[in-house]
């Protein structure tokens, strides 16, 4: 899995509004601003993350963008399959049928493992873990972010 450009502000956008969670929605020019993300395609990502029901948005002068729950309830692979639909290492993953030979690949049952263990790894981590680690040491670090348990 190539973790594109569309999860990586995605995500960034996303903890940045978490980080208010319980406050004021965040405008899209602050976030474009403090993460130095085009305006006009932060909308697109945002769009994006507000359709999959993670944020919702509000309107107005003092409008902008709301966790739809809260940090604790959202983890990271929810994040990125909102923003990435191909999010398997091989196609035949989900679709074998798009390969004469995968009722009897011998790489096949590897590519599923390696799957499921990435789906795991990412649902392990919610935004709330992220924001802990960020006030805590200024940096996110997923090192860092298994020594939470």
């Amino acid at each position: 899995m190539k973790v594109n450009t569309k999860v990586r502000y995605g995500l960034r956008a996303i903890l940045q509004i978490a980080e208010g969670y319980g406050k004021d929605p965040v405008p899209i020019s602050a976030i474009s601003e403090s993460q130095e993300i085009s305006g006009k395609y932060l909308e697109q990502v945002v769009g994006t993350l507000r359709k999959s029901g993670l944020i919702t948005s509000r309107k107005g002068v003092r409008g902008g963008y709301l966790l739809s729950r809260s940090p604790e309830e959202i983890n990271l692979w929810e994040i990125i399959t909102a923003l990435d639909s191909h999010t398997t290492l091989v196609d035949c993953v989900l679709e074998p049928g798009i390969c004469d030979r995968s009722d009897d690949c011998l790489t096949r049952s590897i590519w599923k493992l390696l799957s499921v263990r990435m789906e795991e790894f990412w649902s392990s981590f919610k935004l709330s873990d992220l924001l802990k680690t960020m006030h805590e040491t200024g940096d996110v670090n997923l090192q860092q972010l298994t020594d939470l348990d």
